[in-house]
């Protein structure tokens, strides 16, 4: 790498551009090459501030470099006093920052250089993303490709990147339609009971939600009589027959139509989470003829921020200051009755200021416990989503929440919430959409995010899992099935793809003897690249007797020949939006 890890942070935007001036604030940027500037100067920032950021490095000969750069939201780049690039007009052009947002090139001289970076800070934040790009990051190719795998470099455990929202589609005895013989093969960790009660096979309006459960606000929280767990209890207790762990949302599904029930508030925070504590107690401890579940992780209310200051609130009715409120009541209750569960939330609809607030009231006197946090993200590019984990832990961490578990547990594949949405639909349910879940998975593997969880598994428009009406396996499906082997094998192995624009790979072994690699080549432009040539490589294992499974428009998950290569390497013909995993 030609530029140096050390950079300069000034405030006065008419400074110097062609050298670093006195009083600059030295910095780095973190493992994902970017920075929060406000977070150089302890004070109130305003959105259209400007400063200047420098980075001063030496070369032994004269080159080109490709230079990588995004900011929240207008930047403008010099090279040794001459302008290179500027977004001045545009601005960033996605609302995600890293490097490959805007790429260009800069003829640097022997010797010392200077870059200066003018930064316009935008609204919400003053992201600073930046790095030196390498040329085969720049452009889609298809060019011969070499992934090496090292199973003697570990890299800590395989995360639970394949849970889902909602559960299995039990047959019922008039019917032969049913996916719970494909569930449990697909070894899904953890399902979130959110927006269960749209699904008829689940229970519908009387499951699932706490006004379904507890359906007259009046009645004595500490009466059975005042709960209604029935269909509630089936829909778990089919989850759990299918080898999956209850992940259960407090509160209530979202309310698109024009009369809302469920997002109301409530009238009395304390009774409120006194309710929540006696369904904890239901499931879990055996009370009112209940069960004993071992439910682990409890989330309070979904999507808060997506109300906050909207005309039609469809999550939640009141000001945020009163879920703040409602928050701070219920999570300080549940956790002083069960200090041994993993009480959470809010599940972040994708406010990061709305977090910021939540979080300065979370932290205001004495300090709410918080075991995760929640948050969704809905996008068409795998970087976004590793990006928007990497800046959920920087601010869980800058509030103190160091050891509080970062979950995305909503995500999908949506480019469009408007006119577009349709061509998302199709996505979800295409080969695409598959390819699209398992490169996401991969991202998720190396960004600071401890689980993730599909939307949606339930019969939907969202679901790239199963048929609509006969339940049979999506190509989607095997994205869920190739990630579970991973999981299986139990700890991550370093694989090189050489950084390869498209490519996403992840490995794990057993540490026995038995190697697994995923890798997919997703492209999300509609004018696919040929035919990648690709050469497998596992340092100290012979791959002659390896099987190699695909996923592409012919195959689902099946086992396909390859080339055996002499030096214990195989080859294979990748096409682009397909996935493989190998096994050895």
């Amino acid at each position: 790498m030609a530029i140096s890890l050390n950079w300069f942070y000034f405030a006065n935007s008419e400074a110097s551009l062609t050298e670093i001036p006195a009083g600059a604030i030295p910095f780095q940027l973190n493992k994902q090459n970017s920075i929060e500037l406000d977070s150089l100067e302890k004070r109130k920032h305003f959105t259209d501030e400007e400063c200047i950021v420098y980075n001063s490095f030496d070369l032994d000969a004269a080159q080109e470099i490709i230079f990588g750069c995004g900011v929240d939201w207008f930047f403008e780049a010099y090279l040794n006093g001459e302008r290179l690039y500027s977004t001045m007009t545009s601005g960033n052009g996605c609302g995600y920052f890293i490097p490959e947002n805007h790429l260009f090139h800069g003829n640097c001289r022997k010797g010392k250089n200077l870059l200066a970076v003018r930064v316009r800070r935008g609204a919400s934040s003053s992201a600073f993303a930046f790095a030196e790009i390498a040329p085969e990051v720049v452009t889609f190719t298809s060019a011969p490709l070499t992934v090496c795998a090292d199973p003697e470099n570990s890299l800590g455990k395989i995360k639970l990147m394949n849970a889902v929202n909602n559960g299995p589609v039990v047959a019922r005895s008039d019917q032969s339609r049913g996916n719970l013989a494909l569930w449990k093969a697909a070894k899904i960790p953890y399902a979130r009971n959110h927006d269960a009660a749209f699904f008829a096979g689940y229970g519908g309006e009387h499951s699932v939600d706490i006004h379904a459960i507890f359906p007259d606000f009046s009645k004595d929280p500490y009466d059975a009589a005042s709960y209604d767990f029935t269909l509630t209890d089936h829909f778990h207790q089919q989850i759990i027959d299918a080898g999956t762990k209850v992940f259960f949302r407090l509160g209530s599904k979202i309310e698109h139509n024009i009369k809302k029930y469920g997002t109301v508030v409530p009238p009395d925070f304390k009774k409120w989470a006194v309710i929540c504590e006696h369904i904890i107690r239901h499931c879990n401890e055996g009370w009112a003829d209940g069960h004993h579940m071992n439910i682990e992780y409890w989330e309070i209310w979904n999507e808060p921020d997506l109300s906050s200051g909207a005309e039609d609130k469809k999550t939640w009715q009141g000001t945020d200051e009163e879920f703040f409120e409602l928050y701070r009541t219920a999570a300080t209750h549940l956790k002083k009755c069960f200090p041994h569960l993993k009480i959470g939330g809010p599940a972040l609809a994708h406010k990061i200021s709305w977090m910021r607030e939540f979080l300065t009231a979370m932290t205001a006197g004495e300090r709410v416990p918080m075991d995760f946090f929640s948050w969704h993200i809905y996008t068409v590019n795998p970087p976004h989503l590793a990006w928007l984990a990497g800046e959920m832990r920087r601010i869980l961490d800058e509030f103190g929440y160091c050891d509080t578990e970062s979950i995305l547990d909503e995500w999908n594949y949506v480019g469009d919430w408007g006119a577009g949405f349709t061509r998302s639909i199709e996505t979800i349910i295409s080969l695409k959409g598959a390819v699209f879940s398992v490169a996401c998975m991969s991202a998720a593997q190396e960004a600071p995010v401890d689980m993730l969880m599909y939307y949606d598994a339930r019969p939907c428009a969202f679901n790239g899992l199963f048929d609509f009406y006969t339940f049979r396996a999506l190509k989607g499906y095997y994205s869920f099935v190739a990630w579970s082997k991973l999981v299986d094998l139990g700890t991550q192995i370093n694989v090189d793809t050489g950084n390869r624009k498209g490519i996403y790979a992840t490995g794990a072994t057993d540490g026995k003897g038995k190697t697994g690699i995923l890798i997919s080549r997703y492209f999300e432009n509609d004018e696919l690249p040929e035919t990648m040539p690709l050469t497998i490589k596992v340092n100290g294992v012979d791959l002659s007797d390896a099987k190699l499974f695909v996923v592409d428009e012919e195959h689902d998950f099946e086992e396909v020949s390859y080339q055996r290569n002499g030096d214990g390497t195989l080859s294979f013909n990748m096409e682009a939006n397909t996935f493989i995993y190998l096994e050895a």
